[in-house]
């Protein structure tokens, strides 16, 4: 069984090694955080291919690469779709970079995506784009409990379906919720029809960087950097 074992770990690495060989084929997304529009199955196989070469430990934070959010998922509206990706620009201990996570939305129906920024700066942008006159739905009051621990209430319910308009109680369509201070995160599949339950508080007061800092700005620095530092990452694992 350790002689199997042992071959079939020498194949799996001399594919890698003829893959790595073969780099400048490459053809799909770029194994490097990039700001250009890619439908998600490009993004997810340029992953995929990305740990295959270098491994899975740590791909988040090495590979700077945009991957599939733990806590977005998909959501449809019509004839658009949100698919969420993370991308992990914090630098490691004495490097140079942004140093944030930031969230892309992608349409794929549209050939869209969201500019790369916050979470909550992503999934406003898909509402912007896919959702016209959501910003103008009504705020669910906090005294009206949302959820309970076996999903919607009766009473939110009720009070939804009296007060949004028919055209925003279809697949997909987001709800606005009043929150407390910290309640800030816009939550995937959380209306009644699946879309986003959106915090008001995060709408009334927009999430901002730190004084002197652009996300967008960092985001298309660290993008400049990206090629050439692939090309270094390439040439100590190729041994160049």
């Amino acid at each position: 069984m350790e002689h199997e074992g042992q071959l079939a770990f020498d194949f799996e690495e001399f594919e890698r090694e003829e893959a790595r060989a073969r780099l400048h084929e490459w053809a799909g997304a770029p194994l490097h955080f990039t700001t250009d529009y890619y439908p998600p199955a490009m993004l997810d196989e340029a992953f995929a291919h990305w740990r295959f070469l270098n491994g899975d430990f740590g791909s988040f934070g090495r590979s700077h690469m945009w991957h599939r959010s733990i806590s977005g998922g998909t959501v449809e509206f019509g004839e658009h779709r949100a698919e969420s990706f993370t991308a992990d620009l914090r630098p490691e201990p004495g490097a140079e970079g942004p140093g944030d996570l930031l969230t892309m939305v992608v349409c794929e129906p549209c050939e869209w995506h969201s500019p790369a920024g916050s979470e909550n700066e992503a999934v406003e942008a898909w509402h912007d784009h896919a959702v016209p006159g959501w910003r103008e739905l009504p705020v669910v009051p906090r005294q009206v409990r949302v959820r309970s621990e076996t999903g919607l209430t009766k009473v939110a319910l009720r009070w939804i379906e009296q007060r949004y308009p028919a055209h925003m109680q279809v697949p997909g369509a987001p709800i606005i919720t009043e929150r407390a201070q910290y309640g800030t995160r816009h939550v995937a599949g959380y209306s009644p029809w699946g879309g986003y339950d959106l915090s008001a508080t995060a709408l009334e007061r927009p999430a901002r960087t730190q004084p002197g800092r652009s996300i967008r700005r960092e985001a298309a620095w660290f993008e400049s950097a990206q090629p050439a530092a692939s090309a270094a990452r390439r040439g100590r694992v190729l041994g160049d």
